[in-house]
């Protein structure tokens, strides 16, 4: 047979096999109930935010266009007869819109922090309820304001009775996680109903999509008990179509309509009051709650329905596009394929895995930063991801095709090159940049993943392709002699992360458990050296103590309850303002950005103490809800770090 004629049968079976696979992921459940066309649903959650809109823009003259309400309200009145809004500063033009379209409301009134904010929104609803008695159903006073710790229990029940007090015959409750009113039961009383949030993907211990119905009415039923006297009404439910999966609980088109729909049925055979999350994906989410935030939503952010009440539903809805994608992809591999004379078929089957599961890997991996990616600094990361993934799974196939492997890397090369200790030569790009970046991307994602991974994916895709290159060159080439004492404290560093997802996320997170697993393959052929750890104890002491030193500034003060009242009756006090002054500082990010300079400084000049002060920094931003940026710092501080230390070491 001809060598043209066998590539031609082997891209053959690459393309059927590759369209098989995508056909089958985005094959839809065939576990979903199918609802009554004319089903509607009770209340639904609203936000009339565009895909560039946030309520944060609010108070500085953002105002949502009446258009857009309209619009959507008009298509919101065909699945439910009842929204339920979180604000009503900015929103006044929205009861006339709904009276129009025939809804009902549950107005709500933001209570935060911030008292002269909350004041106005406590105002403008008081105003709205009077003016629109006939629609609005309850009025909603805060949302999650004691989960959030904005307030105290004490001022959250005073302005419920100020505003029981103007609406004395209106229904008035507030709303928050079922579990916060255990935490603070001196809130039902003052209440009229408890309106009270499960979400099962939320939860400390998340539960399954098969298990999430259940927790839902074991909830119920346990408030119903807990709070006999007062009628309880489920303010959110649902489930998240995107985003990254916790213990159990996995984001997904599928999963979001088998809960759904599970719910529907469930809530109208046992009679439930409830407002189901939410009518539009909302992307502004993102920022606070990661990908997942983004999409709730029944329908997407350009309002175009996902199918989760009826039809078809998919969780890959650009399978075709995966599927060209990744074979286009595959055929990279002709440029070696051509140039074998004759085919050694036994090493076909190697071929084919290599270029098959490289394409699918990178395919996917794209389709996940196209779907998480919400800002520059996230768009520059998957940029550089995908382009380092991408060389390394060229030179898997060249090796695999070749039986080559030549990678003499060494991160403390580059720094020589960087801080001008060592001329440049031409091998700095394919090798030493390649290297020092490839391994500091794991490291990021390891520490961003252990410190701050409530909010952050699992990057297996581009993971997967580092790790498998990594483990190929360790054992072809002569890794062990070239990892210095910055690979060796990488690997240890890979270790002790993978070691605290797998204890946080249990081994019921098959996204996590791979990821585990990739880790300490990884960080073995980093961490397997002859190189000794001069100078680690004493460096890392210090970072320790500085670790502590932040943990308890922010336990203490930051997220301490206690200050909360407190600094409610005496705001000049100094630790109440220091607490304004750190949540300034963390909302608004000044040490990762003032970092970011630091950490480049550090790395052209080759500052050891500029590196150290990088890596403190760093640690600030791991510790206190910023830890994507975090991690960043303290990898680039950790390359000038080491790279100094690793100049006073000797065998």
């Amino acid at each position: 047979m001809k060598h043209t004629l066998k590539i031609t049968l082997f891209y053959l079976v690459m393309f059927v096999s590759l369209g098989l696979f995508w056909f089958w992921a985005a094959k839809p459940s065939d576990s979903l109930v199918t609802l009554p066309e004319d089903v509607k649903l009770q209340c639904l959650s609203y936000a009339p935010f565009g895909k560039d809109d946030s309520p944060f823009d609010i108070p500085n003259g953002f105002k949502p266009s009446l258009e857009q309400m309209d619009k959507d309200l008009a298509h919101l009145a065909t699945i439910t007869g009842c929204i339920r809004t979180y604000s009503s500063v900015g929103l006044e033009a929205l009861p006339e819109i709904a009276r129009k379209h025939g809804l009902k409301l549950w107005l709500g009134a933001w209570v935060s922090s911030d008292a002269t904010l909350t004041k106005k929104e406590i105002e403008t609803v008081i105003a709205l309820a009077q003016e629109n008695k006939d629609i609005v159903e309850t009025v909603v006073v805060g949302n999650e304001a004691l989960l959030r710790r904005d307030v105290s229990a004490s001022q959250l029940v005073a302005y419920i009775q100020s505003v029981k007090e103007a609406l004395p015959d209106m229904t008035i409750t507030y709303a928050d996680v079922w579990e916060f009113w255990n935490k603070h039961p001196e809130v039902a009383p003052a209440v009229d109903r408890v309106t009270i949030h499960i979400l099962p993907y939320w939860e400390d211990k998340p539960i399954s999509v098969d298990k999430a119905l259940l927790h839902v009415k074991a909830i119920r039923e346990a408030m119903m008990q807990k709070i006999p006297d007062k009628e309880i009404v489920i303010g959110e439910t649902g489930w998240p179509s995107f985003g990254r999966m916790r213990e159990g609980a996995y984001p997904s088109a599928e999963n979001q309509a088998i809960f759904t729909r599970g719910f529907v049925k469930m809530a109208q055979e046992g009679g439930w009051k409830y407002n189901f999350i939410e009518a539009f994906d909302q992307p502004w989410k993102r920022v606070s709650e990661g990908a997942v935030g983004g999409y709730w939503g029944l329908f997407d952010a350009d309002r175009a329905d996902k199918h989760i009440l009826h039809g078809f539903v998919s969780n890959y809805p650009y399978a075709q596009w995966m599927f060209a994608g990744s074979f286009a992809l595959s055929l990279l591999g002709l440029i070696w394929l051509v140039r074998i004379q004759t085919c050694a078929c036994k090493k076909a089957a190697y071929w084919f895995v290599s270029l098959w599961g490289g394409s699918v890997a990178l395919v996917w991996q794209a389709y996940q930063y196209w779907m998480v990616s919400r800002n520059t600094l996230e768009v520059v990361w998957a940029i550089l991801c995908l382009g380092l993934a991408l060389i390394l799974w060229l030179k898997i196939v060249r090796y695999v095709m070749t039986e080559e492997m030549v990678f003499p890397a060494r991160m403390s090369r580059l720094m020589s090159v960087v801080t001008l200790s060592e001329p440049f030569q031409k091998s700095f790009f394919a090798y030493d940049l390649l290297h020092t970046l490839s391994s500091g991307v794991a490291l990021v994602m390891a520490l961003s993943m252990a410190f701050d991974g409530r909010y952050l994916n699992f990057e297996i895709g581009t993971l997967g392709i580092i790790t498998a290159f990594y483990a190929i060159a360790y054992v072809t080439t002569d890794r062990k002699a070239l990892n210095g004492l910055l690979e060796k404290v990488t690997g240890l560093a890979l270790f002790i992360a993978a070691l605290a997802v797998l204890l946080h996320e249990s081994a019921r997170n098959d996204f996590a458990l791979n990821w585990v697993v990739m880790m300490v393959v990884l960080g073995s052929t980093l961490w397997l050296s002859v190189s000794k750890m001069c100078g680690i104890v004493r460096t890392f002491s210090f970072l320790l103590v500085a670790a502590l030193a932040i943990f308890a500034l922010k336990e203490g003060i930051y997220v301490n309850e206690k200050w909360i009242d407190v600094c409610a009756s005496n705001p000049l006090l100094l630790t109440c303002q220091l607490k304004v002054l750190l949540g300034k500082i963390i909302y608004l990010n000044y040490v990762g950005l003032s970092g970011s300079v630091v950490a480049l400084f550090a790395v052209l000049s080759g500052s050891y103490l500029l590196g150290v002060l990088a890596m403190v920094m760093g640690l600030f931003c791991l510790l206190t809800f910023n830890g994507f940026l975090g991690a960043i710092l303290v990898v680039l501080g950790w390359w000038v770090v080491g790279y100094r230390l690793g100049e006073k070491c000797t065998l």
